[in-house]
């Protein structure tokens, strides 16, 4: 089914080891055949992360550390995504490409960034991966973008500090800054973060929606953000979005009477 080998649904399921090993015993196995979605064996134990597997196939030096799935991920990408830091360095220490993009154009610390694994995105760090590398499709986002809209406050900081540009935007059609994301995700500590480290508050999304960060934490409901924004000089008539509303209409039509009338206080007027 969906292409898949015995070997295939063994790794994904982690077998027991010595079950493993029998299938590799029996014929001329194709260690490194590829399903439906063109996965291998490897990237499959990868994302489970399981490190007994991925260490045997390793092995048997029939596999490709680095081969790209249908949608361009790497095994590496998917243990960094799973939070599997025992596999990326197993990985990495067979020669894993770490700044490898495929037809997605997604890195494993993008990957990492958005499920907040901080101890993979430092072992990524020290091997070289590139912290502005952006992503080429529809939600293409950059490692901090990722990590904003997560609301991983300790990983914003350490990309921060690894020189991760803060007014960059989105790739595709969101377009969304940094600033946008941790808005769009109502994680407040991380907006302060990012304003500090001096994100332009009124930039709209370069995407079609075209929102600002005020904009679109009104629409969520997100109060203390709007309070934010507002203080720090936001546009509060700013028009934005695909039928160019502005905060105030926004809140209005997600039923956020507290923000709308936080909103009028500081001057909306449509």
């Amino acid at each position: 089914m969906f292409g898949r080998t015995a070997l295939h649904v063994a790794c994904f399921n982690g077998v027991d080891i010595k079950d493993i090993k029998l299938l590799l015993t029996i014929g001329e196995v194709e260690v490194d055949c590829r399903d439906k979605d063109g996965q291998t064996p490897l990237s499959r134990a990868a994302e489970r992360g399981y490190e007994a597997v991925v260490k045997l196939l390793l092995a048997t030096y029939k596999v490709n550390v680095s081969s790209m799935d249908n949608n361009g991920r790497t095994p590496l990408f998917r243990a960094a995504g799973g939070g599997h830091h025992a596999v990326v360095e197993q990985l990495l220490q067979e020669g894993a490409e770490v700044n490898l993009v495929g037809y997605h154009r997604r890195t494993a610390l993008q990957a990492a960034a958005g499920g907040g694994h901080l101890s993979i995105i430092e072992r990524l760090l020290q091997v070289g991966v590139e912290v502005n590398a952006t992503v080429a499709e529809d939600s293409g986002r950059t490692a901090l973008q990722a990590a904003a809209e997560g609301g991983y406050l300790a990983v914003v900081e350490r990309l921060l500090q690894e020189g991760a540009e803060v007014n960059t935007a989105a790739a595709g059609s969101s377009g969304r800054t940094a600033l946008q994301a941790a808005a769009r995700g109502g994680h407040l500590s991380v907006v302060e973060r990012l304003l500090q480290e001096g994100a332009e508050v009124n930039a709209a999304a370069a995407g079609s929606g075209g929102r600002t960060a005020l904009q679109v934490a009104a629409g969520g409901g997100h109060l203390s953000i709007v309070e934010r924004l507002l203080q720090e000089g936001a546009e509060v008539n700013a028009e934005g979005g695909y039928v160019r509303c502005t905060a105030l209409q926004a809140a209005a039509k997600g039923g956020h009477l507290t923000i709308v009338k936080c909103l009028r206080n500081a001057g909306a007027v449509r």
